[in-house]
């Protein structure tokens, strides 16, 4: 029984850290599943569901990609089994885990696109942990770190000569030298991207239970993962080539350009919807405005015409009336009032009296 940087070794039996990781990335990620579908009203199987089809197909799907890209190897079907030694490409993985996803909703009449949206936050969380099995792989790091003041851990990995892959011997030799390949510090990749993934799970974890937006986790991920992948990878050293392109860069890439389109075009559908919502809105409202104007102003046309038609009445009258008196009926008249007047003042005091 012992502990070495690949695993722990009971009674011949080889534990590989890498397994360990790959497994504990699984059950993490099926509790944080449980998590979101209580939260969002999914079937409470369905955590149980997806993990029976992505686990093997995540595994198949990673493992395929990686020794489809290095044939010259001359695997054997022992050999490409023995998926504990390292050698899975997550791109594969998520390809054949998005297949066997999509044919299950389809079957169970789900929306698969708010399926892989909750799943968005558990994968790259899922990333964050399976990157430290590449740290006791000793695999997945960057360039030669040649200042000692650098030459230390998260910030730089030491790979021993032993465990170099052919292919990373070859470009490791090829780029710093042969005695780079006899052990050298070399930038710690794997934890840049594990750190960086961590910091997206936080992300993509708020942007699915504050938002309701289908396909915003997905499209974030695509950006936020494309970006970060795209740049580590140019410091890595033991990366599969297509030509003179690395695989890895490419399809990051791509994935970044993906998902700032997806990104973009639901940013410009909800601006177009808003501003149809809007010009519905005013459609509704200005014949009901119109009908409204047309009635208060029919209403006060109502009431000035017999208004206009007494005033002109009255004036008229005075006209006439102001045309046949004469100055001594005016005096008259005025000699009459204030003779009521006096009468009238004259009986109230005397009722007061009383």
């Amino acid at each position: 029984m012992g502990l070495w940087i690949y695993g722990i070794n009971i009674f011949g039996l080889e534990i590989r850290f890498y397994g360990i990781l790959m497994a504990t990335a699984f059950v993490v990620g099926l509790f944080v599943v449980r998590k979101l579908c209580k939260m969002k009203g999914f079937d409470e199987n369905l955590p149980y569901d997806l993990l029976l089809i992505v686990f093997p197909s995540a595994i198949v799907g990673a493992r395929i990609n990686y020794v489809l890209f290095t044939l010259d190897r001359g695997w054997t079907f022992a050999e490409i089994l023995s998926i504990w030694h390292g050698g899975l490409m997550i791109y594969g993985g998520v390809l054949f885990s998005v297949i066997a996803i999509w044919i299950y909703c389809h079957f169970k009449k789900m929306s698969f696109l708010s399926v892989i949206d909750m799943l968005a936050p558990v994968l790259i969380l899922g990333q964050a942990i399976g990157r430290w099995g590449n740290f006791f792989n000793q695999e997945a790091y960057g360039s030669l770190i040649t200042n000692p003041a650098f030459q230390w851990f998260p910030f730089g990995v030491y790979i021993e000569n032993s465990n170099f892959t052919p292919e990373a011997r070859e470009q490791v030799a090829k780029a710093f030298g042969a005695s780079a390949v006899d052990g050298a510090w070399f930038n710690a990749t794997f934890f840049y991207e594990s750190l960086w993934c961590a910091i997206g799970f936080v992300l993509l974890y708020l942007i699915y239970t504050k938002t309701n937006k289908k396909g915003l986790c997905v499209a974030t991920y695509f950006a936020y993962y494309g970006f970060e992948r795209f740049f580590v990878e140019m410091l890595r050293t033991d990366s599969l080539y297509l030509g003179n392109i690395k695989i890895s860069v490419l399809v990051s890439a791509l994935l970044f350009i993906a998902g700032i389109c997806w990104l973009l075009a639901m940013y410009i559908k909800d601006k177009r919807v808003a501003l149809l919502n809007c010009n519905v809105a005013l459609q509704v409202k200005s014949p009901k405005l119109d009908k409204t104007q047309n009635s208060a102003t029919q209403g006060f046309q109502k009431i000035d015409e017999p208004v206009a038609q007494n005033a002109e009445q009255n004036a008229s009258d005075g006209e006439v009336q102001k045309g046949d008196q004469t100055p001594n009926e005016d005096i008259e008249q005025n000699a009459q009032a204030d003779l009521r007047e006096t009468i009238n003042q004259n009986a109230q005091s005397k009722s007061d009296e009383n």
